[in-house]
This record gives C-alpha cells, sequence and structure tokens, in this order.
C-alpha cells in the first residue's frame, strides 16, 4: 500500500508543473536508472520509444526549444576504483532533458501528461531509478 501511495506522489511530477521552492525556474531533469542485464533490453525498448516520441513532439528551435537529449549507458562497477574486480552485472542509465528555459520544461510536462505510453514509461522509470534531479535547473553547459 505504501509503494502505492509512494508511486502515485512520484508520477504526479510528471503529469504536473511544479512551481513550490523556485521550481518555476526548472528547465530540465536527469534520471538514472540502475538495471539488472536481464531487463536491459526491455528498459532500452522503452527508452527508444521515449526518444522517437521526443524527436516527434519537441520543438527544437523557439522559445520551447529542447536543447539537449540524451541516454547514456554503463555498467556498474563492483568497486570503481578497482576495474579488475569486474561488474556487478547491473547496467546504469542516466537520461538528461535540458530546455531553453523553463517553457520549455513545462511544454514537455504537457506533451508527457499526453503521451499514450507514459503509464508504462513512468512505471519502468520508478520500478528502476536510484537518482533523479527532477525538476533540475541547469547551471552549466559547454555549447
Amino acid at each position: 500500500m505504501v509503494k502505492k501511495i509512494f508511486l502515485i506522489l512520484i508520477l504526479s511530477l510528471f503529469t504536473t508543473s511544479s512551481f513550490a521552492d523556485g521550481h518555476a525556474n526548472a528547465n530540465g531533469f536527469s534520471i538514472t536508472l540502475k538495471v539488472p542485464m536481464a531487463d536491459t533490453a526491455k528498459v532500452e525498448e522503452m527508452l527508444m520509444k521515449h526518444a522517437k516520441w521526443m524527436k516527434e513532439t519537441h520543438p527544437l528551435t523557439g522559445e520551447k526549444k529542447l536543447n539537449s537529449y540524451s541516454i547514456m549507458k554503463g555498467p556498474e562497477w563492483k568497486n570503481p576504483g578497482d576495474p579488475s574486480q569486474g561488474t556487478t552485472g547491473n547496467i546504469f542509465y542516466v537520461l538528461n532533458e535540458f530546455y531553453e528555459n523553463p517553457a520549455g520544461f513545462a511544454n514537455h510536462q504537457q506533451l508527457g501528461s499526453q503521451w499514450s505510453e507514459i503509464q508504462e514509461f513512468q512505471t519502468m522509470l520508478f520500478t528502476y531509478q536510484v537518482g533523479y534531479a527532477f525538476p533540475g535547473t541547469t547551471i552549466e553547459t559547454i555549447e
């Protein structure tokens, strides 16, 4: 029951605008997933659906511009200071979205609430997420 309530609270972050405590300045987010090797194919399939949807729906110019979208993937090391110890069998995925300004981030939230795959995508995120900056404010970029 507690897990269901937590999931509902987290899901509401993606379907409503957040303006409390300075979140009106949010212009992006980053989410880190830790996925067992056995689940990577289904996670990657969902991430690719998301990327396709982003390309089809998000402006790359103008006030609501998506400046950057990336998904990074890499192994979880048993000891990052000593790679000879090998990996854990888990894969990290880091999803980053960075918008020109808060209007772009707000546009993303509105579009996301209308995406036909949003519930499946959010379930996948909350099953594997181990860290996130959501909403986030970009503090530096190199262009």
